[in-house]
């Protein structure tokens, strides 16, 4: 693993690299959720990297990246191109995948930037459609506070399982460990930009290809719907429902998800 350290206004964007480059491979960038961190990819990164150079930010506002302010275009998009243009330059080809809502920032990302040549949008935000939900999520973050880690795990398994897993049994200490680093580190409140909707119209303006991946259990979606509503009489767009997996398609199910992304992007 590399790290790039892009500068941008007063602050910076964190970036990841895995794997060797190849001439002939577009860069592969990898883009996480809200409340989330590079390790939303982390069971993903290794095999990846045996076939892309892969590239992984903290996105603005999360993680070990900086926060720009809470606009979508300012406070994201712009330092992400800014940042990407400075690693690839501005005319270089790349594939991009994002989950949850960075798969709303790939489609924005995509048509914004030149020599986008596919995407994968891993349970995105921004479809406006219902969600599933299985309960409440709980409050975390004064037993954090009061360093209650007994406590601080259990709410944030519970959460994790309402939120991002289908199956409470695979919600392992790593899950909740990246889980909690997250949490902690989000300072770019993403929900208010990417419910009320516009992944549809950023799909329709992208002319490359688009692979749409949700899992059956996803519980910010009904997956059956999407297909019918983004994916189906679209003749540049692919669609699969990952059967027995939760939001966090990536994590729950990395064996099969890995596949998929290697057979779409090469």
């Amino acid at each position: 693993m590399k790290t790039h350290q892009i500068a941008h206004q007063d602050g910076h964007v964190m970036w990841r690299a895995f794997g060797v480059s190849e001439a002939n491979t577009p860069p592969l960038v990898l883009l996480h959720g809200g409340h989330g961190s590079w390790e939303h990819w982390t069971r993903n990164l290794e095999r990846l990297a045996e076939h892309f150079h892969v590239f992984v930010p903290d996105m603005p506002g999360f993680g070990d990246s900086s926060f720009f302010g809470g606009e979508l275009q300012s406070g994201m998009l712009d330092p992400l191109l800014a940042s990407l243009d400075s690693l690839f330059g501005p005319d270089r080809t790349v594939n991009i995948a994002g989950f949850s809502f960075g798969g709303f920032v790939s489609a924005h990302l995509a048509n914004q930037r030149r020599g986008v040549n596919r995407i994968a949008l891993l349970g995105s935000a921004g479809h406006a459609g219902q969600r599933r939900p299985r309960g409440e999520l709980s409050a975390w973050r004064q037993l954090y506070e009061n360093q209650d880690w007994i406590g601080l795990k259990e709410v944030l398994k519970e959460n994790l399982y309402h939120q991002m897993i289908g199956a409470y049994d695979r919600i392992d200490p790593q899950a909740i460990r990246i889980h909690q680093d997250a949490c902690v580190r989000t300072r770019f409140r993403s929900k208010q930009i990417a419910r009320p909707g516009g992944l549809a119209e950023q799909l329709q303006s992208y002319a490359g290809s688009s692979l749409l991946i949700w899992g059956e259990h996803d519980v910010t979606c009904t997956p059956e719907h999407l297909m019918d509503k983004l994916v189906n009489g679209w003749p540049n767009r692919s669609g699969v429902i990952i059967e027995d997996a939760g939001h966090w398609v990536q994590y729950e199910t990395a064996d099969q998800i890995n596949q998929l992304l290697i057979d779409w992007f090469k």
